[in-house]
């Protein structure tokens, strides 16, 4: 094989001319195909890894309280912290994500911005750091003068923004938004930097320290909004971490350990949550059994006291009774309800806060003979529950607390809902539609990966490849049909050189394949130098700086620069597709000069 592959390569250099023009073909489609590979591959990078990623993590955690898109938020910080540091390998960073939609009001203008928290707590990468310096290129000021203590709600806007509200450094803006539980608020902002970015899509945004943005939002110290994971390894790891955070983000039941009050008694009890959708009313109505009520045992108003409880209070129907639990952030207790006269009486509804007794029940499997036991309908529990949450009582052994194998576990309140993994964009925006659309009590935790986020510019990037492969592979076509043409000519030219290798003992397989390493070796010759072609042009190409102002096309570029980026798989993949493609097209040519006869060939004449 080695005389048959130095045969080749010599015959490469007896015909030069030639070889140099079909060469450099081949050389100038490698280039093409190489360059066009690596824009589509450096768009996809710009969308996922620069913008989608820093957006949304590699694995983000969302949450959203009583159905509210906008409502992003857990009630217990340091729990969740825990719980995704102890189950999610491989953390690179864990950050908060918190943007706000607001119209902002400069000196005569107003425009629609996001105003968006920036943790400085967290000990970023150097490659994070060097992404957003790259991002935000400061004109005046600096990032950490969001830090000062002395100045009201410090933000940094982009030099677009900056000049359209005709503000300028120390300058005041005024802005108008929504705080977390809906309320119209309004806020004032100090312009303390001033940057430049050259993604039209990142030029709306406005920065601001997080905890102060936290604060405007009505957030407290111990509540977190989403959080956004970034991994070391995300191609890897993020699907098989997000299913494994999710499995450990199963809920138990929330219970509110607390006191009830009611005609100068005070009892311990313990509070749970119904759930009111139809599969779980028909769990409690086979379950409970109400022994008196005031005919209103409606279960999407349920306040039930057990009997025992009943019995022990002297507490009956439509009599209001308060009750009292420790919380577990603030130093104090929690207070719903006010003292009754111990007769019955109507409930005020104009107080959110008192209950009155809709019905006594009784049931088995909770075992309420022996505790006390109040039922609330889950729209009343969650309001009392995240409200101020209750102490944690996960080291309680209390026997009737439900466990899973009670018939009415599924009937009772969760902690939160956790909703089901989804694969991509399209599950993931029906998903998102079942949220704002079902009325919701509970806070909802849903764990997604960027493969579900941003499914659909991973399907951009395979579009971009095929286009970019069917365009060069039509260039191809035309290129091998020189090839075969090239390879024709030669044969022909060498046919009595055919017959007398042949007549002297060389092989129909050898003399086959001598022609089609000799195509082989010009097409990897070629494709050699097309990829240092390639890298040259990328190189003249990312030099040319692109004004494209406001135009959405900015989004494609990073400094104004188309922006490239080749693959060691992509290159080899391309060279060895056209490596195939040049063989297979030599090989019917070379075959036909395999099967010439010696004396045929020899008798042949130009």
């Amino acid at each position: 094989m080695k005389f048959i592959a130095m045969i080749s390569l010599r015959n490469l250099l007896r015909q030069k001319r030639r070889n140099i023009l079909l060469g450099t073909a081949i050389a100038f489609g490698v280039m093409i195909l190489i360059v066009a590979n690596s824009f589509s591959t450096g768009i996809t990078d710009i969308l996922l890894n620069k913008i989608v990623v820093r957006i949304a993590g590699h694995i983000t955690v969302a949450f959203n309280e009583k159905g509210g898109l906008y409502r992003t938020i857990f009630r217990d910080k340091e729990k969740m912290l825990s719980m995704v540091k102890n189950n999610v390998e491989g953390i690179g960073e864990l950050e908060e994500s918190l943007g706000v939609f607001c119209r902002v009001i400069g000196n005569g203008k107003s425009d629609n911005a996001v105003l968006v928290g920036f943790d400085f707590s967290l000990k970023l990468s150097e490659e994070t750091r060097k992404e957003i310096e790259e991002s935000f290129k400061m004109i005046e000021g600096d990032f950490s003068d969001l830090l000062q203590a002395d100045v009201e709600n410090p933000i940094i806007l982009s030099q677009e923004k900056a000049k359209y509200l005709k503000v300028k450094k120390d300058d005041i803006l005024r802005m108008r938004f929504t705080n977390l539980f809906g309320n119209d608020e309004s806020a004032r902002l100090t312009v303390i930097g001033i940057a430049r970015n050259d993604n039209v899509f990142m030029q709306a945004v406005i920065c601001g320290e997080l905890e102060k943005v936290k604060k405007l939002m009505g957030y407290k110290p111990y509540e977190v909004a989403n959080l956004n994971i970034t991994l070391k390894d995300p191609q890897k790891n993020a699907i098989k971490q997000a299913d494994q955070l999710h499995s450990a983000l199963t809920p138990d039941l929330a219970v509110i350990k607390g006191r009830i009050q009611y005609g100068g008694k005070t009892e311990n009890v313990l509070m749970l949550g119904l759930k009111t959708d139809d599969d779980s009313q028909e769990i409690i109505k086979k379950h409970i059994t109400i022994v008196e009520d005031n005919k209103d045992t409606d279960l999407k108003k349920a306040v039930f006291i057990n009997q025992g409880l009943s019995e022990k209070l002297g507490i009956e129907p439509e009599d209001i009774f308060k009750f009292t639990y420790k919380n577990k952030f603030e130093d104090k207790s929690k207070s719903i309800g006010t003292k009754s006269t111990g007769n019955k009486s109507r409930e005020n509804k104009n107080t959110a806060t008192r209950y009155t007794v809709k019905a006594i029940f009784k049931d088995n499997t909770l075992n309420n003979n022996d505790t006390n036991i109040i039922l609330l309908n889950e729209e009343k529990f969650y309001d009392t529950y995240y409200k101020n949450l209750p102490e944690d009582i996960s080291n309680l052994q209390e026997t009737c607390i439900p466990d899973k194998s009670n018939p009415l576990y599924q009937a009772l309140a969760t902690e939160w809902i956790l909703l089901d993994r989804t694969s991509n964009t399209e599950q993931l925006q029906k998903k998102l539609k079942q949220i704002s659309g079902k009325k919701w009590h509970a806070t909802t935790i849903d764990v997604r990966t960027m493969y579900e986020s941003a499914s659909e510019v991973l399907k951009l990037e395979q579009v971009l490849n095929l286009i970019t492969v069917t365009a060069v592979l039509i260039l191809f076509f035309i290129i091998l049909i020189g090839v075969v043409n090239t390879l024709r000519m030669t044969i022909r030219e060498r046919t009595r050189e055919i017959g007398t290798i042949r007549a002297i003992g060389m092989q129909k397989k050898d003399v086959r394949n001598t022609f089609i390493l000799e195509s082989f070796f010009l097409a990897f010759f070629s494709s050699i130098l097309g990829t240092f072609l390639a890298f040259i042009a990328m190189r003249l190409l990312s030099t040319i700086t692109l004004e494209l102002g406001d135009n959405p096309l900015s989004i494609l570029l990073i400094n104004g620069r188309l922006y490239f980026k080749p693959t060691f798989f992509n290159i080899i993949s391309n060279i060895i597709l056209i490596l195939i493609i040049v063989a297979v097209t030599a090989y019917f040519p070379a075959r036909r000069a395999a099967n010439f006869s010696p004396a045929t060939a020899l008798r042949h004449y130009e």
